[in-house]
């Protein structure tokens, strides 16, 4: 495909789209970085996700079948930025290439998407070098209140995954209807946002509900093994090191908030 000639795009409704990323990453590589070609043997596995919706889970299952990586937020500015000035890489092709010598399991990268993330890729021309070779599985949590009181919770304490020490006891979080209200509206907005971007680009992601997984992980696996193409992709949702971070407090809160508090 020729660079000059893109395929994928942006869509106008998400043009406004926050750039905390992806202006950082902008200004680290500048206006016209140079496109490496990106190694033709990488295939991709992009796990989209907006947070608290149980993606860390996802990853971590999917690499406990010991055939792929574990799909971590390699995208991020600071994570690309201490990368490239180590590294010396002018670009964001380069800094995917890094990533493939780096983390590739069985031919495969996986990595984990926000929304932005994925529009980054998209402006760079990084999706449109490599969407031959790419799958998208797009997981998202079925309760959203649940998600956004999570999400309060551990903007407060900083426990993104079980795997963090809480900075703050849960006798001193506070309740916010007004924030879980807005955390619930960002997490609509971002699920949203991936619908339309796959569908003005004519791409089908694979979706999974995380409640779904949890209640299934096996079957789950199975399926996506059998998507990607592996025949045997069997994996042990006991060993992946994290834990549902499921708290009275957490339980508290969103009945609170259901009762209309």
């Amino acid at each position: 495909m020729a660079l000059d000639a893109p395929r994928l795009i942006v869509p106008p409704a998400l043009a406004g789209l926050d750039r905390h990323h992806r202006d950082p990453v902008g200004r680290l590589f500048g206006l016209e970085p140079p496109r490496s070609v990106i190694d033709p043997s990488l295939k991709f596995l992009f796990v989209c996700f907006t947070n608290r919706c149980g993606s860390n889970y996802l990853a971590r299952l999917i690499a406990s079948t010991g055939i792929l990586n574990v799909a971590e937020e390699v995208f991020n500015a600071p994570a690309v930025e201490e990368h490239a000035l180590r590294e010396g890489l002018r670009s964001l092709h380069d800094y995917v290439n890094f990533l493939g010598r780096r983390l590739t399991m069985s031919g495969w990268l996986t990595a984990k998407l926000g929304i932005e993330q994925l529009l980054m890729l998209t402006e760079a021309g990084i999706l449109d070098a490599i969407i031959g070779r790419t799958s998208f599985l797009l997981i998202e949590r079925q309760d959203i209140a649940a998600q956004a009181v999570s999400r309060l919770v551990a903007m407060q304490n900083s426990a993104w995954t079980s795997q963090h020490v809480p900075v703050m006891p849960d006798d001193q979080l506070i309740y916010s209807r007004a924030e879980i209200d807005k955390q619930r509206a960002i997490v609509t907005f971002d699920n949203q946002a991936f619908y339309r971007f796959f569908a003005t680009n004519g791409l089908a992601p694979k979706h999974l509900a995380y409640e779904a997984v949890v209640r299934s992980p096996e079957r789950h696996l199975a399926e996506i093994g059998a998507w990607l193409g592996f025949e045997r992709f069997i994996g042990d949702a006991a060993a992946i090191g994290i834990r549902r971070q499921e708290s009275a407090l957490k339980q508290a809160w969103l009945e609170r908030y259901r009762r209309g508090d």
